[in-house]
């Protein structure tokens, strides 16, 4: 007589591996977020009610895609997705609004957003829009050839694009038209301190994306910023100044 044999184990469901940020002031529609979007599998859902809470989140934690409102207090959605576009370039952008064409004139899309859904959200076509988004990856990512390097090929070839740099230091951007660069962030840090930062940084992890949503705020040439920099590293050393 054969024993009966065990049943197996189901599987575990794995956990979220992708982080939606809703952002709408609107209580109930809100709401309506929270428990239709329960169906998008594989995603961990954050809310925010207006740009300032959003950016607040976005620095806490990476985020895969950001689905945002309009009109909205604190900071509205024209202004969050100018602000997310140039700091988090990286992100996909979809609008959910009630106005129509006419009142928006598809500014979103000039801005970075990369869809306009209206409203009342048909709950299938966001999250089906919020899938497709989520399959958005940065043009490239780079690692073991130093940012120096790559700032160098990207001036020979007159790109103009957005670097995302990592390393143990934090993260920070930098920004380049025509292969110079023209503006840098780091933390509170902006413009020329940033840029020397985030080049003093050995071996980081680099992300960029072909695109340049910035007005210049620097004009020094390449070569020029790449040796000021080497200056500053070695005045860090220090070994510097010994025999």
């Amino acid at each position: 007589m054969s024993l009966p044999t065990r049943p197996r184990p189901l599987p575990k469901p794995e956990g979220p591996t992708k982080t939606l940020l809703v952002v709408e002031d609107d209580r109930a529609t809100l709401s309506l977020y929270r428990a239709g979007l329960k169906g998008l599998q594989g995603f961990k859902i954050l809310m925010a009610q207006d740009g300032g809470q959003a950016l607040e989140l976005l620095r806490q934690e990476p985020v895969h895609v950001l689905v945002t409102d309009l009109n909205m207090p604190v900071m509205d959605g024209f202004n969050l997705i100018a602000k997310v576009s140039r700091l988090y370039p990286q992100v996909p952008i979809i609008v959910m609004t009630g106005l129509d064409e006419s009142q928006h004139l598809n500014t979103p899309l000039q801005l970075g957003a990369i869809r306009i859904l209206t409203k009342p959200p048909r709950l299938t076509l966001l999250m089906d829009a919020i899938r497709a988004a989520a399959q958005f990856e940065p043009t490239g990512m780079i690692r073991g050839i130093g940012l120096n390097s790559i700032l160098q090929l990207l001036n020979w070839e007159k790109k103009s694009c957005t670097l995302t740099v990592k390393s143990e230091a934090g993260m920070g951007l930098l920004y380049l038209k025509h292969g110079e660069v023209v503006h840098a962030a780091y933390h509170a840090d902006e413009g020329l301190p940033a840029v020397y930062e985030i080049l003093s940084w050995d071996r980081p992890d680099i992300e960029f994306v072909e695109t340049c949503r910035v007005e210049p705020t620097l004009d020094l040439p390449l070569t020029e910023l790449l040796m000021n920099a080497a200056l500053i590293t070695d005045r860090r050393n220090p070994e510097f100044g010994e025999a």
